[in-house]
């Protein structure tokens, strides 16, 4: 096997594990590929901690941020809804890949959908993505 195929299987199975891992909330750090930015996450992949997110919280500290996993890629969308944080928002693929990335309004009721099918969301501080020159295209690892 090539190096390339290993990596990406091995990323494959870091991300299965984390899409079924038995606990809703667990703490992973994330990496970029080709960028120096580390995040620390906190995984949200069941229906309960999707639909908590990071409502009513007071703070958010430097580079963390919480990870969105669905079981399957389609449109899916976030609110604000008792989130008094400015958020972005990155939407990717069940590989990591960055489709879409938009900024959020606290307390917003309105759903920020994405427009292509995706597996992944991750919010961070507002912002986060432009100082860190991440943007649509990049690689998340994990």
């Amino acid at each position: 096997m090539n190096k390339q195929f290993k990596v990406s299987v091995r990323r494959f199975l870091n991300l299965l594990l984390i899409s079924f891992s038995v606990t809703s909330f667990a703490n992973i750090e994330a990496t970029f590929e080709g960028k120096l930015a580390k995040l620390n996450l906190v995984v949200s992949n069941t229906d309960l901690s999707r639909k908590r997110g990071l409502m009513n919280q007071a703070s958010l500290e430097k580079d963390s941020g919480m990870i969105f996993i669905w079981p399957s890629a389609k449109k899916q969308c976030m609110w604000m809804k008792n989130t008094s944080l400015p958020l972005s928002v990155a939407y990717m693929t069940s590989n990591g890949r960055i489709l879409e990335i938009y900024d959020m309004v606290p307390f917003s009721e309105d759903s920020i959908c994405s427009n292509q099918q995706v597996r992944i969301a991750l919010e961070v501080n507002q912002g986060w993505f432009a100082k860190n020159k991440i943007g649509v295209g990049d690689k998340i690892n994990f």
